[in-house]
């Protein structure tokens, strides 16, 4: 952007030098600053320690030098406004209210050295050459800035993408985690509840997961981790919520399955681990645990039902683990599972 508009707004003013016959030294600068340093004033800003800190140092520099054009110009309306005006708009865009008055201090500062430097001559009138040489600035500038601020805006919403995505996925499962399940669950709850049709969730324990990383260290027992949660994944539909409830504990939510379908499904799991744990190079070496709880009219909340399901788990484990314990609670109004 500033080796567009400062290369228009060279045209701007040399229009007004031309026709005031200006000398070398005010074209020399002129050229200086329209075509030489905007590459000078990136490489300077890359220099920094922060980029941003030094481009906006540039800014200052742009806002003093415009300053000094305006008195170079012996104030030439047209050409004088719209400079001044492109340079605070890049100085709101880059720094809001505080950058923009911070560089209509530099734009004074520039008017002294300026009046110092060349003198005051005051001609505002700006003739036919003068305003045609300014139109490029006028209608290009904008459209680029516009451009631009377009594809960062694109940009923003792809890291805020990212971002969000981020705050609700497990760091190292890449599961969701557990305030994000939470919150699926509660919207499986009220929607089985508007709906009438039944769901059931499932909490799952790796047996002895403590062992792995006791003995091997926990980049294996990550390595276990994110195993299971490969093995999770594949294992159920696309429309099953699965997320990382804590430590080695996973729960998912199937929706529209019945008590039958649920223990099917995991049963179908516990046996897959299972044949997995007797692999030479098993990734993942430990059985599992698994608790069922199915949604019914008499559970107040979400958190009763999580409390039902962790209580299976809990008898699961107790009882010897390596194996499935069902919840026993009467069941609701049955809709097949798809």
């Amino acid at each position: 952007m500033r080796i567009a508009g400062l290369g228009l707004g060279f045209f701007c003013v040399a229009s007004v030098f031309a026709l005031q016959h200006r000398g070398f030294v005010l074209w020399s600068l002129l050229v200086f600053h329209g075509f030489v340093w905007p590459h000078v004033a990136r490489r300077a800003a890359l220099a920094c320690e922060v980029p941003f800190r030094g481009e906006r140092l540039n800014l200052m520099a742009d806002s003093m030098l415009g300053g000094f054009w305006v008195v170079a110009m012996q104030f030439n309306v047209l050409p004088s406004v719209l400079i001044l005006a492109m340079l605070s708009m890049d100085n709101i865009g880059a720094g809001g209210l505080r950058l923009f008055a911070r560089g209509v201090l530099a734009h004074v500062l520039g008017v002294l050295a300026g009046l110092v430097t060349v003198g005051f001559v005051f001609s505002p009138m700006s003739q036919m050459p003068t305003i045609l040489a300014c139109l490029p600035f006028l209608i290009i500038y904008p459209l680029a800035l516009g451009f631009t601020s377009y594809r960062l805006s694109l940009k923003l919403a792809q890291r805020t993408r990212e971002l969000e995505h981020l705050s609700r996925t497990d760091g190292l499962t890449r599961l969701w985690n557990r305030r994000h399940w939470e919150g699926m669950l509660a919207d499986e709850f009220e929607r089985c509840r508007a709906n009438r049709y039944a769901s059931c969730l499932l909490l799952i324990d790796l047996d002895h997961f403590k062992r792995i990383n006791d003995t091997l260290g926990h980049p294996a027992g990550d390595a276990v981790l994110q195993a299971f949660a490969d093995l999770l994944r594949s294992h159920f539909r696309a429309g099953d919520s699965i997320g990382r409830y804590g430590g080695e504990e996973f729960g998912v939510v199937l929706p529209g399955a019945t008590l039958r379908e649920a223990h099917t499904v995991a049963k179908v799991l516990v046996q897959r681990v299972r044949e997995k744990t007797k692999e030479a190079s098993a990734e993942c070496p430990c059985t599992i645990s698994v608790g069922i709880a199915q949604l019914t009219d008499d559970l107040p909340d979400y958190h009763t039902w999580l409390q039902e399901v962790d209580r299976s788990l809990y008898q699961a484990k107790a009882t010897g683990r390596d194996r499935i314990v069902v919840g026993g609670l009467a069941p609701v109004q049955e809709v097949a599972r798809g």
